[in-house]
């Protein structure tokens, strides 16, 4: 196959999943229109309708390349967490007690801050402001 036609068939198989998309998404609001229209009459009704949108709307969208790409990059997202190397418990309470002490001493800079730039705004208010 040469560049070209590669390039066709690729954009052909993303429209193919977009409108597969699409579909997932309308079957899962049809069965929560069901639901909503169902729900004061037939309550049983409702929820079957409502649990057979969500099926139809996981079935659809898994087997679309959207869904395929979503199970891979939740497959190799859990791949990398088994790689992160997690800090002890040590670490993990010195950084929060360093956090802690930088919030409260950006926390008196504000507040200082805050007091002379109001003072100086109310004196110069008082004598220029009338």
């Amino acid at each position: 196959m040469s560049k070209k036609e590669n390039q066709v068939v690729a954009k052909e198989k993303a429209e193919k999943g977009k409108l597969q998309v699409w579909l997932s998404v309308i079957l899962l609001l049809a069965g929560i229109f069901g639901y909503y229209y169902l729900m004061d009459t037939k309550l049983a009704l409702a929820f079957v309708s409502l649990g057979a949108g969500v099926v139809l709307f996981l079935a659809t969208f898994l087997t679309s390349v959207t869904g395929k790409n979503l199970i891979l990059f939740f497959k190799e997202s859990r791949i990398e967490l088994r790689r992160v190397v997690w800090p002890s418990w040590d670490e993990t309470k010195k950084m929060t007690l360093m956090v802690l002490v930088v919030m409260a001493l950006f926390l008196i800079f504000l507040l200082l801050s805050d007091w002379i730039l109001g003072g100086i705004v109310s004196f110069l208010l008082a004598r220029f402001g009338g």
